[in-house]
Formats: C-alpha cells, structure tokens, sequence
C-alpha cells in the first residue's frame, strides 16, 4: 500500500496553480459583484435605519465567519494539505466538520434563545429570525468554500458562488419587480436561500466515501493538539475585527444604527474588495502551507509578496474607479438619505485603509501557513486596543466620520508590526536551512 507525502499531495495543485487561481479569482469577482450591486441598490432603497441595521448584520456574519474560521476553516487549509498521508488529511476534514457541525448546532440553539429574549425588548421578531438564519447560512457557506479551497477543488466553489449568485439575484429581483416596500428582512431571507442552495450544491461534489462524521467525543479529544494554535487564532481573529470594525462598536454603543449608517454608506465601494483578500488567502494558503512543509521557504515568500502585490493593485483600480466616477456616484448613492453627511471624507478615509488592509494580506497568509498564530494574535490585540482608543477619542472630539481616522492608525500599526514579524521569521527559517 502506497503511502503518500505532502510532496505527492502537492503535484497536482501545483500542475494547475493558474487555472485554479483564476478559477477563484473569477468565483469571488461574481460573489463580490453580486454584493457590490446588492448593496448600490439597498443604500438607496432602504431607509436609512434599516441600511444601518442590514449592515450592522453583515459584520456580525463577518465577524462569525472569522470565528469559525480561526477555529476551523484555516486548521483545515494549513493541516489538512500538509498531512503526511491521504488517511491522515482525510481524518483532518472529518474531525474538524464534525466539530463545525456541532458549533452552528449550538448557534442555531442560542440564536433563537436571543430572539426569544431581544422580542421581549420590543424588537421585531420576525426580522430577528430572519438575520438569525442569514447569519448561521452565511457562516456555514464560508466554511464550505474553504473547504473546497483546502481540497483544491476550485471548480466546486466556483459551481457553488454561481449557484448562490443566480438564486439570490432571482429572487431579490422577484421581490424589487413586484413593487412592494423591500425591508431588511426580505433581503436576509433571499440571501439565506441563496447560501442554504449552494452549500447543497456543493456537498453534491464531494467524495461521499471520504466524508463521514467523527463520534463528538473522539473529535474533541482529537482537536486538542490542533486548539494549541486555533485559541491564538481565534484571539487574533476577534481583535482583527476589532482593528477593522471598531468604529461599528464605538459608534453603536455611543450613538445609534443611524448615526452608522453613513460610514456604512462609503463602505460598500471597498467592502468587496476586503473579502477578495479573504479568498485569496483561502486560495493561497493551502499552497503555502505546502511549501513550508517541503522547505521551499523562498517559495513560500514570493507567494506571500504576489499575494500583496495582487491585492494592492487591486485596491488601487478601485480606488481609480471611484474618484473617476464620483460625481456620478455621490449624486446616485448620497445625495438622498446622506447628502448632510461629509461622504467624500468618508470615502477617502475608507480607500485607504483598504490599502494598507492590502498590504497587510500577504504578511497574515504567511504567519497563518507558518503556525504563527501567537505572535499574530499578540499583534492584533495592540491594534485592537489601539482602535477602539483612537476611534472613542475621534467620536468625542471630532465628527463621527473621523473615527474613520483612527481605524487608518491601527490598521497602519498592525501592517508595520506583522510586516517586520514575517521578515524576521522568514529569515530566521533560512538562516536554519543553510
């Protein structure tokens, strides 16, 4: 019986590096698309609470999905193609669904019990519902993407963000033809459709015979050397969150969904763009992973300054295009519910931290593919604390737009800090290899 390496694993992904990323490229393009024209079109239809509510859960399924993502999602794509042989990765994908089955379980459980109890607070119960089901489809449809991105099967994403494009644009269409007020709960619903259908799809395309779930107990016990590393990826999950929404935090606690919902306006022309950097780590990891394992440090390296390169430039088409169409986007956008509010600023300061969330793409895949969740999460936690200082003292001092501003500052600490870190650690391993 043949027993098969991480170098065996890693023929083929390599032979079709190109059409995979490709494949990917053009799979989150429809997804992000899909979102950029889904939001275009909510920021001038909805009232301006119910936009900030709708975008307020749009962070709250980001911020689950980094969750689960530190806990499982990015053990699976940095174990599971490192693994010394195909029964042992296979082990590795069934453990770790296993154990994200019984988390959404446990979600789906407490999320009606908050319902129960926020309806009590006078909050509408039939919106709560329906942000609880996007929220719990939305995470489990991130996790099976990255599933797909740790077996290298693009093809299956790809089917899969087709999938989920097609039936929610069908029915938000549906919806927007009929005539009727569209209110935030009728677009959760839509999505969550959308997701439910093309984790389905997707399921359909795995190997049924490789995909078992493991007995609870045996998984716990076997996710304990693998929970060493994943608690410091969840703590550096939740405090880059924190850096990179804790305007949402402040502003809300202080003020009110309303008073967020302009920085949530200028946001949806970069959103799409910081979740492309998310998949391209989904894509690129699993990569790098592999040739960290197989001492390919200089490998491992120039993937980390591609990814960097690719996201950066990335960014700056978009920002391009938007101060090229400005005059045509303010006057469609926020000339309606925001045309009091200071959105050129708001858009500015939001392009650049795009920018140095860019930079700092390459450095986070690298220290993830290096087991390096300790050190990263150290880092994000002073950015963290950072942020919500910065930003508290912007909300009191300045104009709510300018929270913005210390957001730009703690995402600019972290980038130079993780920047330095990966250097460092990529000299050391060379140094040790000679």
């Amino acid at each position: 019986m043949s027993h098969t390496t991480a170098t065996d694993q890693a023929n083929s992904p390599r032979l079709a590096a190109v059409p995979r990323y490709l494949s990917a490229l053009i799979s989150q393009g429809l997804v992000s698309g899909f979102h950029f024209v889904l939001n275009l079109v909510l920021v001038t239809l909805l009232a301006s609470h119910d936009f900030g509510l709708f975008a307020l859960v749009f962070v709250l399924a980001y911020t689950a999905t980094s969750v689960t993502n530190a806990l499982f999602a990015t053990p699976l794509q940095v174990y599971a193609p490192s693994a010394n042989s195909e029964s042992e990765r296979i082990h590795i994908q069934n453990m770790l669904t296993t154990l994200m089955c019984l988390l959404m379980g446990a979600c789906t459980v407490l999320g009606f019990i908050s319902v129960f109890g926020l309806s009590k607070n006078g909050w509408d119960t039939h919106t709560l519902i329906t942000a609880v089901g996007f929220v719990l489809a939305y995470v489990t449809r991130q996790y099976s993407r990255a599933y797909g991105y740790a077996r290298f099967d693009v093809i299956a994403v790809l089917i899969g963000d087709m999938t989920y494009v097609l039936i929610g644009g069908v029915i938000l269409l549906s919806l927007f033809f009929t005539g009727a007020p569209i209110n935030a709960s009728d677009v959760f619903i839509a999505l969550t459709a959308a997701n439910a259908i093309a984790v389905l799809v997707e399921i359909t395309r795995l190997p049924t015979e490789n995909l078992t779930f493991s007995r609870p107990i045996k998984a716990f016990l076997d996710y304990a050397p693998i929970w060493t590393q994943a608690r410091w990826a969840l703590v550096g999950a939740i405090t880059t969150i924190a850096v990179q929404q804790a305007h949402t935090a402040v502003v809300v606690a202080l003020k009110d969904p309303t008073s967020y919902a302009p920085l949530a306006a200028g946001y949806i022309l970069y959103g799409p763009v910081r979740v492309l950097f998310q998949t391209i780590q989904n894509v690129v990891k699993p990569e790098m992973a592999l040739a960290i394992a197989e001492k390919r440090t200089a490998d491992a390296k120039r993937q980390m300054f591609t990814v960097s390169a690719l996201s950066v430039g990335g960014v700056l088409m978009v920002v391009l295009a938007m101060q090229l169409a400005w005059p045509w986007l303010d006057q469609w956008l926020y000339q309606q519910e925001y045309k009091d509010e200071p959105m050129r600023l708001i858009v500015t300061l939001w392009a650049a931290i795009t920018i140095i969330g860019a930079v700092q793409n390459g450095p986070y895949t690298a220290l993830q593919s290096l087991k390096l969740f300790q050190p990263l999460a150290i880092v994000t936690v002073y950015g963290a604390l950072l942020g919500l200082i910065l930003v508290t003292l912007c909300v009191f001092w300045f104009d709510i737009s300018w929270s913005l501003a210390g957001v730009l500052a703690a995402e600019t600490f972290v980038a130079i800090w993780v920047v330095r870190l990966v250097l460092s650690r990529f000299k050391a391993i060379t140094s040790d290899t000679k």
